[in-house]
């Protein structure tokens, strides 16, 4: 089982929390997760933004990033 304790959505200094919206989608049954203003808005007009999730896999800790406009997305089990 997976707990999702963290997902932020931006660029370094201008980034919003996303945990909320993360775990809704995962919940939902959402396995791939892409960088996109659906999240949270858009938080910085312009700039390319990142996904950031951090997530408790069972015993570890892990995390991925994405770039916005990257297709590959966060893969969660």
């Amino acid at each position: 089982m997976v707990a999702i304790t963290y997902a932020g959505y931006g660029v370094w200094n201008k980034t919003r929390d996303a945990t909320t919206a993360i775990k809704q989608a995962y919940a939902g049954g959402t396995r791939k997760f892409t960088a996109n203003n659906d999240w949270v808005g858009d938080p910085s007009p312009g700039d390319r933004k990142y996904l950031y999730i951090e997530w408790d896999g069972g015993g570890f800790i892990a995390s991925g990033v994405v770039g916005e406009n990257d297709d590959r997305g966060i893969m969660l089990p």
